[in-house]
């Protein structure tokens, strides 16, 4: 009676134990991309190797302002949505990548 008891709170508490994301990987030399809703980044950071995907909407930071990420453990990589024009070097503009997705990419320099 005990042992079942036992077994049934580890099943339980096992089941509400918080799951790791899913890291999908898109972009770059493997032409993956992301399911809807999601946004593909970090492929300039890797010099077109592949990025990661997030959800959107992005929170956004690195702009003229100096808007940092809301989530300090966040990063900041460069929104493949911005385009610059040709010489300019920055046109500011990123979105926060969380911290276990940001260092996936870290991991793929």
């Amino acid at each position: 009676m005990k042992a079942t008891v036992l077994i049934a709170l580890f099943a339980a508490v096992v089941a509400a134990a918080p799951q790791p994301p899913v890291i999908n990987y898109c972009g770059g030399k493997t032409g993956l991309k992301c399911p809807a809703n999601k946004l593909c980044v970090g492929e300039a950071e890797t010099q077109g190797e592949k990025g990661v995907c997030i959800s959107l909407p992005a929170h956004t930071c690195g702009d003229m302002m100096g808007t940092r990420c809301a989530v300090k453990s966040d990063y900041c990589y460069t929104d493949p949505r911005i385009h610059c024009p040709p010489g300019v070097m920055d046109c500011g503009g990123g979105v926060c990548v969380p911290l276990i997705l940001g260092n996936s990419i870290m991991r793929l320099n």
